[in-house]
């Protein structure tokens, strides 16, 4: 732990002890976490790995095996009976390791609030995770108004939990960006309880770029959640993400797209080459709703859909891409539907199990893809991951990305003794738009990032995740994370071609990972 974290450390439980003394007028407390593991991870590229020193220009030996620790220090402080502050302090880094700007085996970061660089020192950094004041009453006694570096979570974070998600890669001092502990949004939000009914409207700079351009990454929300009854409750959102596209063509951030076809690299200018409609914002408007029942015993349905429209910007996609080289970007209006259907049932009641709380949860998804090989500026049909907080399957979220895929995954979770909680998942994943045969796809969607050479099949591939976690006290708990992804041949299955013509499967691989994780609560 740096010098800098010990002195925040001290400076925070002194101002504690001070603060104890004003207990009449103010409470103040101190809590945080620290969460350190041991990350084992191989073949994140589903490909296997050639011998060191070979010409073969495909060498994706990617084994990765690190340490990483994850420290946290909040101060919530109790101004009156209606003004509090909320303070927390984040330090997360790979063991006496140099940062540098790749997450994890396959993206690397797009820094997109934080233009700090990385570096040998960058393990010593200590950020503001948390920073905000909430204001009880405020004008009137419904309305509740908080300012501020602040988590926003709205149903069950399909689309609004975490700024940091895979297709919008934040910077992070860790090797694996998907472990990050960011969730934080810098956000005004207000709220009004008229219970049953709680009414949240929202505004949030996501990434402040350029002050004098149009570049920034805003997004804005209101979200209505009412309890009809004790099983039952409805819940409307819209929320709307614009993604600023600047004229200034040699400072705004953009990606960098590839040909369908040839693979010849297009650069922002290339996009823009005689097509101003390129600088238009990239917008995504999302409306829709969700309905929570529990009305059959132990059994707890989560379902909800939405529609997205709004104009699509290929200058921010890095799997833009064209029939030909003479055929310029454009924009395009979007239409793209998603459905979630998620059942919990709790096994308490069945006698012969019951001792060891079992449950099971089915899991299905569907958000609608587009094809790769689009012409001029037909309508975009792929969905818009937001800023999703969820995981279906660990090796699935930190190499894929939350567009064109039906899920279908299964969980059965129990616990065989008093302090050990076992946890299996099984998670099926399709493609909706099949990629043309032999397209190179960035399949996290994250510029940058490593590319697979497709086939024109539907199945993606299937994943396994065992997780055991031992509480060996209320505040320290032990966990084990054991994972394999087992690509299909739409995935690498045409790296090679034997002989006769026929494709080479067996240089794809299965991708594994091994996570042992500690965690102390204070």
């Amino acid at each position: 732990m740096s010098k800098r974290l010990i002195l925040i450390l001290a400076l925070a439980f002194m101002a504690a002890f001070a603060f104890a003394a004003y207990a009449e007028v103010q409470n103040v407390k101190v809590s945080g976490d620290i969460t350190m593991s041991g990350v084992y991870r191989n073949n994140f590229d589903f490909t296997k790995s050639v011998n060191a020193g070979s010409n073969n220009a495909s060498n994706y030996n990617d084994q990765e095996t690190d340490l990483l620790s994850i420290t946290r220090v909040r101060v919530d402080a109790d101004l009156t009976d209606n003004v509090s502050a909320t303070v927390r302090l984040l330090n997360e880094r790979n063991w006496n390791g140099e940062s540098t700007t790749t997450v994890g085996a396959n993206k690397n970061i797009n820094m997109a609030t934080d233009t700090t660089t990385g570096g040998a020192n960058s393990e010593d950094k200590v950020s503001v995770d948390l920073a905000y004041v909430t204001l009880k009453e405020f004008l009137y006694s419904p309305l509740t108004l908080t300012v501020g570096r602040q988590e926003l979570h709205f149903g069950n974070d399909w689309l609004i939990g975490d700024p940091d998600t895979n297709g919008i890669a934040l910077r992070s001092s860790l090797a694996e960006g998907d472990l990050s502990a960011r969730k934080a949004f810098d956000a005004i939000r207000a709220t009004l309880n008229y219970d049953p009914l709680v009414v949240d409207v929202l505004y949030a700079k996501v990434a402040e770029k350029t002050p004098t351009l149009d570049d920034d990454i805003t997004l804005m929300g209101l979200n209505a959640n009412y309890a009809l009854n004790k099983d039952t409750t409805l819940e409307g959102f819209y929320f709307g993400k614009i993604k600023g596209a600047s004229n200034n063509l040699a400072v705004t951030t953009s990606v960098t797209n590839i040909d369908a076809a040839s693979a010849a690299v297009y650069t922002t200018s290339t996009l823009a080459g005689g097509n101003p409609s390129v600088n238009k914002a990239d917008t995504v408007h999302t409306i829709g709703g969700r309905v929570v029942n529990k009305t059959v015993k132990n059994l707890t349905v989560d379902v909800a859909a939405a529609y997205q429209f709004g104009t699509y910007n290929p200058r921010f996609d890095p799997n833009a891409r064209y029939i030909s080289a003479s055929q310029k970007a454009e924009t395009a209006p979007r239409s793209a539907w998603g459905l979630e259907a998620i059942g919990t049932y709790d096994l308490k009641d069945i006698s012969m199990i019951s001792k060891y709380s079992p449950s099971v949860t089915g899991a299905y998804v569907y958000l609608s893809g587009e094809s790769r090989d689009r012409t001029g500026g037909a309508t975009y049909r792929g969905w818009d991951a937001m800023f999703e907080n969820q995981t279906f399957g660990h090796i699935i979220n930190a190499t894929l990305g939350f567009s064109n895929a039906s899920i279908v995954g299964l969980s059965l979770k129990a616990k065989p003794m008093e302090d050990i909680t076992v946890k299996l998942d099984g998670v099926g994943l399709w493609f909706n738009k099949k990629f043309t045969e032999n397209r190179l796809d960035i399949l996290s969607g994250v510029d940058t990032a490593r590319q697979f050479r497709m086939r024109n099949k539907s199945f993606a591939g299937q994943e396994y995740d065992l997780t055991v976690s031992y509480d060996y006290t209320e505040d320290v708990q032990f966990s084990l994370l054991g994972g394999v992804f087992l690509p299909s041949k739409a995935i690498n299955g045409n790296l090679a071609v034997n002989n006769d013509g026929t494709y080479n499967n067996k240089n794809r691989t299965p991708a594994t990972e091994l996570i042992g994780t500690m965690k102390v609560t204070f």
